[in-house]
């Protein structure tokens, strides 16, 4: 069995590549430019979904592909997949595609499209829905907490639950190479909902010193925006974490009715990547 695993250098593609080739599958791994790192044990193909100018030599001979998200218009390449004879997309698209209060707005919106192509294209497809993934911890509080020593965040008593992303590549593992579980769509969530002030309390007892917590306030959190991320993203993200100060988000069975063990908790991330929190 042949696979096409796009994103194949990301946090998750990477992880899905990792698990199809030890299970001893021929994997195809899609990077925009070549000149990047290898990936062991897979066959790495340039290829823009795009702009696939290259999608013949991607596609050819693939059984199944794993989808990563993109911004940009894929049915091109969706058009490409079908008359190549794919048998079943995997696509990661976000929840934010149907909760309240953002399956119409932006972050939802751009999901939503993804969702419409794949589903128009006339191959067989899962959707995986991974709930709040561990990783964002990383992304998000790592720089402050090993520069300040503490953490400036809105509404920590909003709530999350966390998944371990080697549950999502797990999970899109299976669906990219039996066909028991494949759906419409699965939910995918960690065990637990955590508050983020509790969550933060795990990396700090992970790293052996307690994380002082500054609240602030929608200005200060707008002021202190990253560059990379543009504010109306960063409004609509403000938006959500506020509702769920009071509206708990959804605990699914998903991960171990399709992988056969329990969801891994946030705790078992963040111990392993505890390094990344340090000074």
């Amino acid at each position: 069995m042949a696979i096409l695993v796009t994103g194949v250098r990301g946090n998750i593609g990477a992880r899905v590549a990792g698990l199809l080739t030890a299970a001893g599958h021929e994997v195809r791994g899609a990077a925009r430019r070549l000149d990047g790192p290898p990936v062991p044990g897979v066959e790495l193909v340039e290829l823009d979904i795009d702009d696939p100018h290259t999608a013949d030599a991607a596609l050819t001979g693939v059984d199944t592909v794993f989808l990563y998200p993109t911004r940009g218009n894929s049915e091109r390449f969706l058009a490409a997949a079908r008359d190549h004879g794919v048998r079943h997309l995997v696509l990661l698209s976000s929840p934010a595609s149907f909760e309240a209060g953002e399956h119409d707005r932006m972050i939802g919106l751009v999901h939503r499209a993804a969702e419409e192509r794949v589903q128009r294209c006339g191959v067989p497809a899962t959707i995986l829905y991974p709930s709040w993934l561990a990783t964002n911890a990383r992304r998000d509080w790592a720089p402050q907490i090993r520069e300040r020593q503490r953490l400036g965040i809105a509404y920590p008593d909003s709530q999350i639950n966390p998944i371990h992303i080697e549950d999502v590549a797990e999970v899109a593992a299976a669906l990219l190479t039996g066909e028991t579980h494949r759906a419409r769509w699965h939910v995918l969530t960690g065990p637990a909902i955590l508050r983020l002030r509790d969550a933060v309390a795990v990396v700090a007892d992970a790293i052996g010193r307690p994380i002082p917590i500054d609240e602030l306030d929608r200005t200060a959190a707008l002021a202190a925006r990253p560059p990379a991320l543009p504010e109306p993203v960063l409004e609509v993200l403000l938006d959500i974490a506020a509702t769920a100060v009071t509206t708990a988000p959804l605990v699914t069975n998903a991960v171990e009715r399709i992988t056969g063990h329990p969801p891994r908790p946030f705790a078992e991330w963040v111990r392993a990547h505890r390094d990344s929190f340090l000074a």
